[in-house]
Parts: C-alpha cells; sequence; structure tokens
C-alpha cells in the first residue's frame, strides 16, 4: 500500500523537484568548497524531508500558486538540517541515519560552522518571499529551537525530570519547526487567520508524536530501519520520556539500580537490557506510545476547520502514519 507522505509526493512533484533544485543550488560556496561537501554529506544523506513537504502540502492546500513556497520549504530544510548538525556535536553522535556524521568526518569546529552557514543561508531564502509575516514566524521558531537545545542541556542525565520539562524540550527542539512549516506554508497563500492558526496545531502536534516516537523506537526499534544504533539515546544516558516515565513509577530499589546504572562511566548491552526490564515493567513504552497517540488525535481533530479534500485525507493519513512508523 503506496503511503501518504509517497503520495503527497508524487502529488507535488514538481513543486519537490524545484524545492530540491534550490536546496543543491544554495548549498555550495566558492571560497569554501568544504561548506558544501559537508551540508550535501548530511542534506543528501536519506533524510525523508517530510518538514518542507509539510510546506509544500499545505501551500498546495490553499491552492498557492506561486514560486516562493519553493524558497520556504528550502529554507526550512536548511534549519531542520543546522539543528542535526550542532545537536550531533552536542551529542557526541557518531552515526546519523546510518552514516557516519559530520562532526566525526570532519571535526566539531566544521559541524557548527556549517550549521551555522545554513541558518544564515536559509534567512536569504526567507527574505525572498518578501513576507514580514513569515520571516516573524521562522525567526520566532529558531529562536524556540535554540531555547528547546539549551533546556535539553539542563535536564541532561536529570532522572527525575518531569514529564511538563520533557515535553518543552520536544515542543522547542522538534515541533517548533513541523510547526512554522505549517504555519508558514499557510501564510504564503490567502488563508484566513483560523485556517491559519489550525495548521499551526497541525505541525505542532504531529511534531510533537514524531518525537515520542523517536524515543520509542530507540528503545524498541529495528536499527537497519532507524539508520541508528538500538538504545543509542540511553548509551548517551539521553533522558527521554519513557526514562523519566519508568524512573516516576519505579519501585526504590529500581530507582537506586537505574541511578547507579546512569552513574557509571560508560553502559553496556547487559545494562540495556536490565533497564529494557523496567521499562516493560512499568509499561513505559507503552505509556509513550499512548502519549503520541493522543497528540496524533489533537493533530487530526485541528484540520476538522478545514474544507475536505485529497490533500486534508493524506494529510490525516500523515499523521497516522507518524505514529506507526518503523523507523
Amino acid at each position: 500500500m503506496t503511503s501518504s507522505i509517497s503520495k503527497l509526493s508524487d502529488l507535488l512533484s514538481e513543486k519537490v523537484r524545484k524545492t530540491n533544485k534550490v536546496i543543491e543550488k544554495n548549498l555550495s560556496s566558492k571560497e569554501t568548497p568544504i561548506i558544501g561537501d559537508i551540508a550535501s554529506h548530511l542534506i543528501n544523506s536519506g533524510g525523508k524531508r517530510v518538514r518542507p513537504l509539510l510546506t509544500l502540502v499545505v501551500s498546495k492546500l490553499f491552492d498557492y500558486r506561486g514560486e516562493k513556497d519553493t524558497f520556504l520549504a528550502a529554507a526550512i530544510e536548511y534549519i531542520h538540517s543546522a539543528t542535526l548538525l550542532h545537536d550531533d556535536v552536542i551529542d557526541r553522535s557518531e552515526k546519523r541515519r546510518g552514516l557516519k556524521t559530520a562532526n566525526l568526518i570532519w571535526t566539531n569546529k566544521y559541524s557548527v560552522l556549517v550549521g551555522d552557514f545554513l541558518f544564515s543561508r536559509a534567512f536569504q531564502l526567507m527574505v525572498k518571499t518578501q513576507s514580514l509575516k513569515i520571516m516573524k514566524t521562522l525567526s520566532e521558531a529558531s529562536a524556540i529551537i535554540s531555547q528547546g537545545e539549551i533546556l535539553q542541556v539542563g535536564i541532561e542525565k536529570k532522572l527525575d525530570a518531569s514529564q511538563e520539562d520533557y515535553l518543552k524540550v520536544i515542543q522547542g527542539k522538534t515541533s517548533a519547526l513541523f510547526s512554522a512549516a505549517c504555519q508558514a506554508g499557510a501564510e504564503i497563500t490567502e488563508a484566513s487567520d483560523p485556517h491559519i492558526q489550525a495548521l499551526r496545531v497541525y505541525g505542532e502536534c504531529i511534531g510533537t508524536s514524531f518525537q515520542l516516537i523517536d524515543d520509542l523506537l530507540d528503545y524498541m526499534g529495528n536499527e537497519n530501519e532507524m539508520g541508528k544504533d538500538k538504545g543509542n539515546d540511553f548509551f548517551e544516558k539521553k533522558v527521554t520520556l519513557p526514562i523519566i516515565h519508568a524512573y516516576e513509577k519505579s519501585s526504590l530499589l529500581e530507582k537506586k539500580l537505574i541511578k547507579e546504572t546512569f552513574q557509571k562511566p560508560s553502559l553496556n548491552q547487559t545494562d540495556l537490557n536490565n533497564f529494557l526490564e523496567i521499562l516493560e515493567n512499568r509499561k513505559s513504552l507503552l505509556f509513550t506510545k499512548n502519549q503520541a497517540s493522543i497528540w496524533t488525535e489533537r493533530s487530526i481533530n485541528a484540520l476538522q476547520i478545514i474544507e475536505n479534500s485529497e490533500i486534508k485525507t493524506l494529510m490525516i493519513g500523515l499523521a497516522e502514519e507518524i505514529l506507526d512508523r518503523v523507523s
């Protein structure tokens, strides 16, 4: 069965092609060829480009006929790629989408600087939309993303972090760009304010669900499909919702075990297996999936105001696929 994302990509194939052309055209720098090498390594490494596609989908939903949506979609992809480069440096990651990370190949300094370059390119493309409203939406999203990254550092290895604190982190580092991609895609059209607001909420909710499923897949996903090792978050001692829930619901003995585990200099497969047992006992993975389901339902409800169409049906399908994805 063809997925909703594939159907949307096919439906907007010409727009997707033009967006990819804009992305490729603006990656290179004559003075510093290494920028193109590093940026291309990440951007062409097989990501689904869901965020820029959402921008094109929403502009199509409101029958936009210009070319500015392609600049906007490319800007969204650049912002996303910039945050990934910075994330990998902060997390000391060694693999992304099955490939060595840019920081591992070219060093942290180059990764951070190329991330900054991509942010700059994104703002150059925003200017081409000639819309202050869109520039406001994306600049605010960029600030929220940075705040989300800082909040994440604040709860790093903090086992007793609250679910509310973690939700603030993912609504910053992940949901904000999904939300902005949808909102800006509507703002480039003649859509009404209530419709723009509905698409903003849709993006925020599928973005939250997307990250919660990411957290879940780290403990139960297929390594070949995910492009990263199972338990990667665990080995990096990254506090995510399954960990927060398990610690919150654990007995005193289990809490002691989790604390001692996370205080070790490094973790091994036995540590992961022991922790997976606690996750199973406390139903923390089921809890995480249920939370993602709630956000998916909210995303679909947000579209009630939108007139029925093929695009709307596929957007609902996309939200459901994000919830059910295995990679």
